[in-house]
């Protein structure tokens, strides 16, 4: 593995007052817009390439922007590929294999050189002096170990980045990697030529064109006049190879026109899809290359901007390729094709507000490590395809098992609030089963999610206090079970450990529920009931499922689709004369 940038701590940079931020070799930054994630990138950039910061750099002017990072991986045969006076500087400062490095800005607007670069001394390790300013020779193995990073914004035009043959460009990048073998297979063949261009150009060459010759002639009569004994030449300097390859630059053609065009002639669109194929093609060529002293820092905004679905999950691929090919790629999205299950661990939740500033939710790393020890099935669940988009971008989340629930709720929930659920910032998730609903809230709690759930009664009844929603011995649980037993003969329901069992009965589990809800003995228990499990987060439908409180909507694609075409038309209170008020309350406890 690579050496990488694993901790970013950033303080009063741009919108980021104090926070930490745990990198990996594939970052996604999640958040909505102006969380602050672009700042981020262009602090990592800070960090490894100073620059002097404005004003509008500083979050507040009157203090100064440090950021701190920590480098693992700097192992003995990365050092033995660095310069030996580099190895030198950075071999008293490991603690291990790990580099932890600070850069401080103290005012705005002054010049680089007031600028420090810190690091972390093991010897004095937990004392005051434990940072040394400026070790000679520290910022040049730094930019050994992080070449200048690809920086690719979301916004900008795309045209410098495909165009420009520069170290920090995609282009230039992808020169720098085809150079070497052109030299190695041409060098001769291009030397030769370049040097029949030096004798016919140089001011000494030995084939000079006549023209030139004829023009010094000319002029030179004329400069004897001014300046006797004085002379001169017109030399055309030949460009070395890499200097050819510096002007290097991209043509486009289209429709088999043999004329090209250049890339600023073409839309934001196709300049963003042909910058993504050009980091495409880098993640081929990095294919299977072996360990290198430098790992390059690819920072991009928004990297499925303009793309479809199918060109997001390719440019996913080679993003991730290059992530284990000498690259760290850290990137912000607003896309579920940029992030995979696999990617939920090292994905950044970022959030802004007045106090914080920018800031991270609990770490999803630590948290996944927690918890999907226990339940790995369950993240797939949460973090399938279909599901990541909602949670990685809510605020809130609501589990339902039941499809009518998912089907109808949003549509119940916009009739009564006269909001989207994502204008809500909240996700409706569904689980795989009922069982699913503890362990889907510890997931979700422990990235500090506020989550809530809806049950059927049943769920409380028989699991809520196997799940610790509910106390051991639970009272009004006990109650219903025994009212259960006295009405259950006379309508033909068998008990399995007290509760319904579709074996040898006459209705279905679900219908003798709906049946056990209507009883007048039990509903002060119900009310009880419902009153416990929602104080944990979960709220039981107290008729028996959800259809029971819509009026008896059939469970069918017909049923939901004839309801939710009366929401659009019809006043909730027409629609459900009886429960109205509960679905009125339910969407509010919700949402709160």
């Amino acid at each position: 593995m690579p050496h990488l940038l694993t901790e970013i701590t950033i303080k009063n940079f741009r919108s980021i007052k104090n926070e930490s931020f745990e990198l990996s070799a594939f970052t996604p930054l999640v958040g909505y817009n102006n969380a602050g994630k672009s700042n981020m990138l262009e602090a990592i950039k800070w960090l490894l390439r100073k620059t002097s910061l404005s004003d509008n750099s500083f979050n507040d002017i009157t203090q100064e922007v440090e950021i701190e990072g920590k480098i693992i991986g700097i192992t003995a045969a990365i050092l033995a590929q660095l310069p030996a006076n580099q190895s030198a500087s950075i071999q008293p400062f490991l603690f291990t294999d790990s580099l932890y490095i600070k850069r401080v800005q103290p005012l705005s607007n002054v010049g680089v050189a007031q600028i420090k670069l810190l690091v972390k001394d093991p010897a004095s390790f937990g004392t005051a002096t434990e940072w040394r300013a400026n070790p000679t020779g520290l910022d040049q193995a730094i930019q050994v170990l992080f070449p200048e990073p690809i920086h690719i914004g979301a916004m900008e035009n795309s045209e410098e980045d495909v165009s420009k043959s520069k170290n920090t460009t995609t282009i230039g990048k992808l020169l720098a990697e085809i150079i070497g073998p052109i030299q190695a297979s041409y060098s001769t063949q291009v030397q030769t030529a370049l040097d029949g261009i030096k004798e016919l150009l140089d001011a000494d060459g030995t084939s000079r064109a006549s023209e030139l010759n004829d023009f010094d002639t000319a002029v030179n009569s004329k400069v004897e006049s001014f300046f006797p004994g004085v002379s001169i030449k017109v030399h055309v300097p030949t460009p070395e190879l890499k200097e050819v390859f510096s002007k290097g630059t991209i043509k486009v053609f289209e429709n088999l026109n043999p004329t090209g065009k250049d890339v600023s002639a073409l839309g934001h669109g196709a300049q963003r899809s042909i910058q993504m194929a050009l980091v495409q093609h880098l993640a081929d060529i990095k294919r299977g290359v072996s360990a290198q002293a430098s790992n390059t820092i690819l920072l991009i905004d928004e990297p499925e901007l303009y793309l479809h679905p199918q060109a997001i999950e390719v440019l996913r691929d080679a993003l991730k390729t290059l992530s284990n090919q000498g690259y760290q790629v850290i990137f912000s999205t607003h896309s579920p094709f940029m992030i995979t299950s696999k990617d939920v661990e090292n994905t950044l939740l970022i959030r802004k507000n007045d106090t914080l500033g920018t800031h991270k939710r609990n770490s999803l790393r630590t948290a996944i490590t927690t918890v999907a020890a226990a339940h790995p099935s369950q993240l797939a669940i949460i973090f399938s395809l279909s599901n990541s988009s909602n949670i990685l971008f809510a605020e809130k989340v609501i589990l339902a098992e039941g499809k009518t629930e998912n089907r109808l709720l949003p549509k119940i929930i916009q009739k009564v609030t006269s909001r989207t659920l994502g204008l809500h910032k909240t996700a409706l998730v569904p689980i795989d089963g009922s069982g699913s609903t503890r362990k889907t809230i510890e997931v979700l709690t422990a990235m500090a999610i506020p989550t809530k759930a809806i049950v059927d009664l049943d769920y409380a009844l028989k699991e809520g206090e196997s799940q610790g929603f509910l106390t051991a011995g639970d009272a009004d649980v006990a109650a219903i079970k025994a009212h259960l037993a006295v009405i259950a003969p006379s309508h033909s329901i068998n008990l399995n450990g007290g509760w319904p069992t579709k074996a040898g009965s006459a209705m279905i589990a679900s219908e003798a529920f709906s049946l056990l809800a209507r009883e007048p003995a039990i509903q002060s228990n119900l009310i009880s009931l419902k009153a416990k499990m929602q104080t944990a987060g979960i709220y039981i439908w107290t008729k028996g499922a959800i259809e029971d409180h819509l009026g008896g909507v059939s469970k069918d694609e017909v049923g939901w689709a004839n309801f939710n075409s009366r929401l659009e038309t019809e006043a909730l209170n027409v629609i459900l004369p009886t429960d109205h008020a509960e679905i009125n309350d339910l969407v509010t406890w919700l949402l709160s």
